[in-house]
């Protein structure tokens, strides 16, 4: 239907065409004729009806200036072309006094002049990791509150459905969620401990250093309920409570620590404190509770793991055997990662999901997306789904109003329609040692629902992405009525069609049904699907 014709044979070019084909789920030919007219060349002379020009730009080692639109501000790791002022400017570059045009329309089309593709593959590869050490903090939190691959990936579908408009066609997409949902939320916790042990010396010292008198308070007290026999770090009854509530269920990743402690080391003390067998009565018995509760029990690597992968897979296969089945996904410990090392470590470990991508001390967007995926490491891609995290409880630290930003990376998921992985360790739902944080799990969980959001395990993520990239689909237009062919049957697929102003869909096929309406967005999922079933919508 949509043609992208090209030249390039940079990987990170090639990743990025790749990525946003799969990513965005509509149906594309490379370099071949389009059949609608809509035609996006990049570096490349084509023709078309409606023509989407893509520019090819370096990428730099640093952060170049800032593409601007009335509503946001993105930075950019390249020097846009100038695309001149024409019909209508939809985005402008600044650095410093320096403005210019760098995405806009004319009646014939629409020049990006950011090389969307180029900086995708960049971005997805690790490149504002090497780039965030030379910021000031203040840019850093900048760079890391918006998803800058999320950005410029919407600016080339914003275009597409200009296009679209244009030429008054429905454009078909694989949805981005199932059952019409808007965005997807990702809930984890990392079973680090359930006993606090060398917490019982460390946190009061703290408070007393600080001269923090109710913190210290709280520790007596706490220090009561467990003569009374009330476990502060055991609140996994609680959580579970919260999460039923909810109608949710989420990914516990179960850590057996084998680190060894040095007692003039304080750094290591923590290894002591979560040091214990998988084995254990206790580790068994929560294991168990968590599993009937129907959440996902995963590996969380210890903390050496991530540089060794005897000891991962060791790990892996010890807990497999105790819940009685495959483990699919990881995060390491301390979120360590020695990139690409430990990503190649844990799919020797037979993992395919990873979710330890996010920051130990802010909030957001490290690798500048919110949406689940294959990284690119030197020009190839690594086989383990990268599901980003976004939000850690111990980050909130950093934040002037936790709850406030909270919200505000929240929204920007849900502008994007991504992920938004949240991490709350058990310990922190004890409201005596962590006051307000529990709230704070809630009131996020609350807010999604309340914006329809999907709610759910890491594992379903997984399974889901895999899913949908195993779909395909073709679809063709006659007269009032649109076409759609599946290629996969006896599953129930999900679509989303962006119809044309003053039009309507209607299902003429019994194979499918409308479950959510919004606007121009008509959401349908098909149930019954044979071999040679078409779904077939009339608009009107």
């Amino acid at each position: 239907m949509i043609s992208i014709y090209y030249r390039t044979d940079n990987p990170y070019s090639l990743y990025g065409i790749n990525h946003f084909i799969e990513k965005f789920g509509i149906p594309i030919t490379l370099n071949i004729a389009s059949q609608s007219g809509i035609v996006i060349a990049y570096g490349a002379e084509a023709n078309g009806d409606f023509l989407i020009k893509i520019g090819e730009n370096e990428i730099q080692n640093n952060l170049c200036g800032k593409i601007c639109t009335p509503y946001e501000k993105i930075p950019l790791c390249e020097n846009p072309i100038d695309t001149g002022t024409v019909d209508e400017v939809i985005a402008y570059f600044e650095n410093g006094t320096t403005r210019y045009p760098c995405v806009t329309r004319t009646k014939q089309g629409i020049t990006i002049g950011i090389d969307i593709f180029k900086e995708t593959g960049y971005l997805l590869s690790g490149h504002l990791d090497t780039i965030r050490p030379s910021l000031d903090s203040t840019i850093k939190k900048e760079l890391a509150s918006k998803p800058t691959v999320d950005f410029l990936e919407n600016i080339l579908f914003e275009a597409i459905l200009a296009a679209c408009s244009d030429r008054h066609i429905t454009l078909v997409q694989k949805s981005l969620w199932p059952d019409g949902k808007s965005f997807a939320v990702c809930l984890t916790h990392d079973v680090d401990e359930i006993k606090k042990t060398y917490q019982w010396i460390s946190r009061p010292l703290r408070y007393l250093m600080k001269r923090d008198i109710q913190g210290f308070k709280s520790q007596v007290n706490l220090f009561f309920q467990k003569i009374r026999g009330i476990e502060p770090y055991y609140t996994y009854d609680d959580i579970i409570e919260i999460e039923n509530a909810l109608g949710a269920k989420s990914t516990y990743f179960i850590l057996k620590e084998t680190g060894t402690l040095v007692l003039s080391s304080k750094k290591t003390w923590y290894l002591y404190g979560r040091n214990r067998s998988l084995q254990s009565s206790e580790i068994r018995a929560l294991i168990q509770k968590l599993q009937t509760n129907g959440d996902e029990v995963a590996i969380h690597g210890s903390y050496f793991s991530y540089l060794q992968p005897d000891i991962l897979a060791e790990q892996t296969r010890e807990l497999e055997g105790i819940i009685h089945e495959k483990i699919v996904g990881t995060r390491q410990h301390n979120l360590n990662l020695d990139i690409p090392k430990t990503w190649e470590y844990q799919i020797m470990a037979g993992l395919q999901y990873d979710t330890s991508l996010g920051f130990k001390d802010t909030l957001g967007f490290r690798w500048g997306t919110s949406f689940p995926f294959f990284p690119l490491i030197k020009g190839s891609t690594i086989t383990i789904l990268e599901i980003p995290l976004i939000i850690m409880d111990i980050c909130l630290e950093s934040c002037e109003n936790k709850e406030l930003d909270c919200i505000r990376i929240a929204d920007e998921v849900e502008k994007y329609q991504g992920v938004l992985t949240l991490l709350w360790h058990p310990p922190i739902f004890n409201t005596l040692e962590y006051p307000g944080l529990r709230n704070i799990y809630i009131k996020i969980n609350q807010y999604c629902r309340d914006k329809d959001a999907w709610i759910t395990r890491a594992k379903d993520i997984f399974e889901w992405m895999t899913l949908r990239n195993q779909q395909t689909f073709s679809c063709y237009f006659e007269n009032s009525c649109c076409t759609i062919i599946p290629s996969a049957t006896g599953q129930r697929q999900f679509f989303t069609l962006y119809l044309p102003s003053d039009t309507e869909g209607t299902i003429l096929s019994k194979n499918a049904e409308i479950i959510r309406e919004e606007g121009r967005y008509l959401y349908i999922k098909t149930h019954d699907l044979h071999t040679t079933d078409k779904i077939v919508v009339d608009f009107s």
